[in-house]
């Protein structure tokens, strides 16, 4: 949320930006044709954003709804955006052919929408400086390279329907997605990144002969499967699939799969849950640790099943039963090494050593 003193300044500039591109003859939009398209893709996003509460649930909005609220919040927070996008448009108009200042207004863009406040409080803590880097910092790169370029090809028309739009989600909504670092990560990639590849191929399929017609339609379909494979990784890393994947942190299951390995699993319904055969190898939570290991016996205590496992390369078997509500799923396979980024990362955050017991 911006602040008043943020308002005030940016309303000046937006009133001064105002006079200044009417002066210069810049248009709101040049093409009718790119603002509904804009309009389009910023309701896709949306639906898209709301359709994530139904997978992950819903979480209170932060902000109040009364009349007076809303429009509060509505001001302080659209007057700057108003502000940054005409500014950047006047700029960015006057040095179109200029790669260097446009770089340039794209990076003090960025800097000027990072909450350094927030950054202060949580420096010394090195993961949530990390989850911050990822959930805010890097989409908001994504975003600013998006509004640049959709300023050059449509006035600031483009970038202001595609963040009010977003913003206008998150003020007026009672509820929101409940989603982590993560997925507001990969949302906040994933949605400018397809924005802009979309209107890069608009564009590009424009100026293109009509014979380079095969050639196009190559491209077309691979731009699609990039869409589509992109969209199903995303969709696969936040488990929205029957079969989620896990990186290994020790060596525990050793020579099975070893640390850096990445196992995939195959989720499991209530009733499989209590047929895991004995020697399958089971992944189940103990805290926010993950743990795959081999199921040993089976044991039933007042009508529910309990689980006793042991890594294959342990000497004892655990100490604690598991039961069915811990228990993720059921090993499928496994791929080597590709892990290791994962691995690293949480090595880095003093979170590498096991809580599994043995006896």
């Amino acid at each position: 949320m911006y602040k008043s003193k943020d308002v005030i300044f940016w309303g000046i500039i937006t009133i001064l930006m105002l006079l200044k591109s009417k002066k210069d003859y810049i248009r709101f939009c040049k093409n009718r044709k790119y603002f509904i398209y804009i309009v389009i893709l910023s309701c896709i996003h949306i639906i898209i954003f709301f359709y994530m509460g139904f997978i992950l649930g819903f979480t209170k909005s932060p902000y109040k709804h009364d009349i007076l609220s809303i429009g509060k919040n509505i001001i302080t927070q659209i007057i700057p955006i108003l502000g940054i996008e005409i500014t950047r448009c006047v700029i960015a108009t006057r040095n179109k052919k200029n790669k260097l200042i446009l770089s340039i207004i794209t990076i003090i863009f960025l800097l000027i929408e990072i909450k350094y406040d927030v950054i202060i409080d949580i420096f010394p803590n090195k993961e949530e400086l990390f989850k911050y880097i990822c959930s805010t910092i890097v989409p908001l790169i994504s975003c600013n390279i998006l509004y640049t370029y959709l300023t050059l090809k449509g006035s600031y028309a483009l970038p202001l329907v595609f963040r009010i739009s977003k913003e206008l989600l998150i003020l007026l909504l009672p509820i929101l997605p409940d989603t982590d670092w993560f997925v507001t990560g990969s949302i906040g990639i994933l949605s400018p990144t397809i924005v802009y590849g979309l209107f890069k191929y608009q564009f590009t399929k424009e100026r293109k002969d009509i014979r380079k017609k095969k050639k196009t339609m190559v491209s077309k379909i691979s731009f699609w499967l990039a869409i589509i494979l992109s969209i199903t990784l995303i969709c696969f890393m936040l488990g929205l699939f029957k079969y989620e994947s896990i990186a290994i942190l020790s060596d525990s299951m050793f020579p099975t799969y070893s640390r850096g390995d990445v196992l995939i699993f195959k989720k499991v319904n209530e009733e499989e849950l209590k047929k895991i055969p004995e020697n399958s190898i089971i992944i189940y939570k103990i805290g926010e640790q993950n743990i795959a290991h081999r199921v040993i016996d089976k044991k039933k205590e007042k009508g529910s099943v309990l689980y006793q496992t042991k890594g294959d390369n342990n000497n004892a078997p655990d100490i604690n039963l598991v039961t069915t509500e811990q228990i993720k799923g059921v090993y499928v396979f496994h791929i080597k090494y590709i892990g290791f980024p994962s691995v690293w990362l949480y090595s880095y955050f003093n979170q590498a050593k096991t809580k599994v017991k043995t006896k």
